[in-house]
């Protein structure tokens, strides 16, 4: 079986013969996407952004902001790719980052709140 490796950082516990490790999920899937070419670092720096350039061929790249105050001044400065199913990929990989980091905002409700919302437990019902 052929695939990519990586390398993550976390917590290691050894526990009765059992090694585990403890990772952040989105720090894992970062490092994963970055594997597979689906993520880029850029889109955690602070004055660079990946945008998708459309046109008569679409085109993927880093964009780093020049200015030095005031409203961002955006000039690309590196193509990642203009093949459409990479892009494809890389569009699709960052809609399930976001989807991951709207989940890691929304509160968590305890657990019979949300039991009452569904409906489980009314006593009065049989």
């Amino acid at each position: 079986m052929s695939g990519k490796e990586v390398t993550l950082s976390g917590e290691v516990r050894i526990r009765d013969g059992f090694c585990s490790t403890t990772m952040n999920a989105m720090e894992a899937l970062k490092v994963i996407g970055i594997a597979y070419g689906v993520y880029s670092c850029a889109e955690e720096a602070r004055d660079c952004r990946v945008m998708l350039l459309e046109g008569d061929h679409p085109v993927l790249v880093i964009q780093e902001d020049i200015s030095h105050h005031g409203s961002p001044q955006w000039e690309t400065v590196r193509t990642m790719t203009n093949d459409p199913k990479q892009i494809q990929q890389y569009m699709a990989f960052r809609d399930m980052m976001a989807m991951f980091r709207e989940m890691d905002r929304e509160p968590v409700l305890p657990q019979k709140t949300a039991e009452r919302k569904k409906g489980v437990g009314k006593g009065h019902e049989r």
